[in-house]
């Protein structure tokens, strides 16, 4: 063999070997195994998350990914629209049966009779009575639904398509019948009962990952999209999850409405730009973005540089605010923060107005109340009065006043004979203001936020030692209420009572995240529970609200914008949020309009196996080698032709 042919051989080799080593090996083995394929021909809608799915057990989720999720598998009794009002799921309507009283204390609901769970069996009337049956018997160990099934005494099988709800007082010594108003939105998906009743109930309630090896299919809901036979194991890589199209979605029959696209992958993202890359070139459809990398897409669509792209800023439907939790407990560090002057002061020295514009970058309003003011019918905001107004001077008053003083020169107050804290006997004498604070760290902007608050608490004497977590661990954290404070968020739904229950002395060691519990809150709340009178309810939700802000247990720091963008080239019918703000990626109270809105447009979106690329790759260069080679082997030159311009150009 000459040395010019062992050049070129080993040439060849050289760049095959190249290739192959370019080629990663999850695209070999997605090829071998058949993962790489191309979409259905109705279309894939791809969504992004910063937030993985923590749980496919509803009973067990914490995060907005989840919910989001459990409302795509599941059906819930009562949903909401597109205007987010309250409208029949399962059941269709909701009546109060006039023949028991108290009146309100018995609700008659009639089911759909079109619907239809996944595994083929349909949905009966016994699957809802032991759905509701299971939460309201098991409130404790049930606990992820316990804002609906406190006040619910269980329910009974009337006919075929109707079933009986009872509502007491499970709070009281004599658990006498109670009168429930807000039974119009009970926001708990329906389990098959043919599936899950075989299960111990710490193992539905805990244990249960949310899906069954062996079963056919894993996961049962009735809801309008499906989970394949791979949902344990994507759930468990963690990269995404892949629904399918109900292709017997009750709401067909009911409402004439049907999905337009055949799959959805909620994609998760631990890095920002990496998920707005994935936008930009067509990876995903649709995303939602924290604040920075949120403006820098909207940028780019405003000039011109990024085109099919939309983008959209705006209160959350799901009310989403952040806040500065205070633990009413006396576990933690620092007991002294259940002196009301030291919670006071904190908020006297937390400057919303710079946390919104800096570091939530103008896309939040300034929090107040448990309600935002996307909920217009039930929000209270704080008059001139009540309001803590940003004041370091006020705020260094206060504590002066109450007798937390500089002692040593540190820079951080201390607790004096003089203070409430050591009079309680909360703290000794001595005991510095410094309060651990534990932070999420998936959101960068709560850990530039803690920073903030650091410097302006250090300047009124109070100090804060940050500690960065997991959102998994800092659940774990808060509700064993062993914590001085903390930061973090809640989403509600359009009724009250959900986020009201949320701070009441029954939900302690249930959502009641901070042990908050005063008189007059409870008897506020258990009024509103009971009040049929819109106009009266309203009133007792306000006080339950002005109480709760000027306790300062909670300092609500923003209410938080969604920060929206998708594309428009794959799928139209986004609409506006603007008007119809249910139509928003937020809506998790199953049977989310948007989705019967989206209509495909694109083309299926082929995902070209690498393998194919690499061999293509390969045979290019070693068909040119070869003609390399059989033009050394050919001896003499002929003359050239003239060349032949290609169709195809160069």
């Amino acid at each position: 063999m000459s040395i010019e042919r062992l050049r070129v051989l080993r040439i060849c080799a050289s760049v095959v070997i190249a290739v192959a080593i370019a080629i990663p090996i999850a695209a070999v083995t997605d090829t071998i195994i058949g993962k790489a394929e191309a979409a259905p021909e109705g279309g894939t809608l791809r969504m992004g998350y910063m937030q993985k799915v923590d749980s496919l057990n509803p009973n067990v989720g914490l995060v907005d990914a989840a919910y989001v999720f459990y409302g795509l598998v599941y059906d819930t009794i009562q949903c909401v629209d597109a205007d987010l009002n309250i409208v029949g799921n399962l059941v269709l309507n909701s009546t109060v049966d006039e023949t028991y009283m108290p009146y309100g204390s018995a609700w008659l609901m009639d089911i759909t009779q079109h619907a239809t769970w996944h595994d083929g069996e349909p949905v009966k009337v016994e699957d809802v009575v032991f759905t509701v049956n299971t939460m309201a018997d098991n409130f404790l160990q049930m606990w992820a639904y316990q804002p609906y099934a406190y006040y619910m005494d269980g329910a009974e099988k009337v006919d075929e398509d109707t079933l009986r709800v009872y509502f007491y007082d499970r709070g009281s010594l004599e658990q006498e019948p109670m009168s429930a108003a807000y039974a119009r939105m009970i926001c708990i998906p329906v389990f098959p009962k043919h599936v899950v009743d075989k299960m111990t109930i710490g193992d539905f309630g805990f244990n249960w990952i949310g899906a069954t090896e062996g079963q056919d299919p894993p996961l049962v809901g009735s809801g309008p999209f499906m989970a394949t036979e791979n949902i344990i194991e994507e759930f468990t890589v963690g990269d995404k999850i892949t629904l399918v199209k109900n292709p017997n979605y009750h709401w067909k029959q009911e409402k004439g409405l049907e999905l337009q696209f055949d799959r959805l992958e909620m994609r998760f993202f631990n890095d920002a730009y990496a998920m707005a890359l994935a936008l930009e070139t067509g990876e995903l459809d649709i995303a939602q973005f924290p604040p920075s990398e949120y403006l820098a897409i909207k940028d780019k669509v405003a000039s011109g540089e990024l085109k099919d792209i939309e983008t959209y800023d705006g209160p959350k439907c799901t009310q989403y605010w952040t806040e500065v939790a205070i633990c009413m407990g006396t576990g933690g560090e620092n007991p002294s923060r259940l002196d009301p002057v030291i919670r006071q002061a904190m908020a006297h020295a937390t400057d919303k107005t710079y946390i919104v514009n800096n570091h939530y970058l103008g896309l939040a309003d300034e929090g107040s109340t448990l309600i935002p003011p996307v909920n217009e019918q039930w929000h209270y905001e704080p008059t001139a009065d009540e309001l803590y107004e940003f004041d370091l001077d006020l705020a260094n008053a206060l504590l002066e006043d109450a007798g937390y003083r500089h002692i040593d020169g540190s820079g951080v107050r201390a607790a004096t004979a003089d203070s409430y804290a050591v009079q309680a006997s909360l703290v000794p004498e001595g005991t510095k203001l410094s309060y651990e604070m534990a932070i999420r760290q998936e959101y960068p902007e709560e850990r530039q936020i803690a920073m903030f608050l650091k410097e302006q608490w250090g300047e009124i004497g109070i100090e804060i030692v940050y500690d960065i977590m997991t959102e998994a661990a800092l659940g774990n954290l808060v509700y064993t209420y062993e914590y001085d404070t903390m930061m973090w968020y809640w989403s509600a739904d359009v009724d009250p009572m959900y986020q009201l229950f949320c701070q009441t002395k029954a939900s302690f060691g249930g959502w009641n995240d901070n042990m908050y519990s005063t008189p007059t809150y409870e008897e506020n709340f258990r009024a509103q529970v009971m009040e049929f009178d819109v106009e009266k309810r309203e009133e007792y939700v306000d006080n339950c609200q002005r109480v709760h802000y000027l306790d300062a247990y909670y300092l609500i720091l923003a209410y938080v914008y969604q920060t929206y963008a998708w594309r428009t080239d794959n799928f139209i019918g986004w609409g506006d949020w603007d008007a119809h703000p249910g139509l928003s990626a937020d809506n998790f109270w199953s049977g989310a309009p948007l989705y019967f809105e989206l209509e495909y447009i694109g083309g299926p979106a082929i995902e070209i196996p690498w393998l194919a690329i690499g061999v293509g790759m390969a045979v290019i260069v070693a068909a040119a080698v070869a003609a390399v080679v059989l033009k050394k082997k050919g001896g003499k030159k002929k003359k050239p032709e003239k060349e032949k311009s290609s169709p195809l150009g160069e």
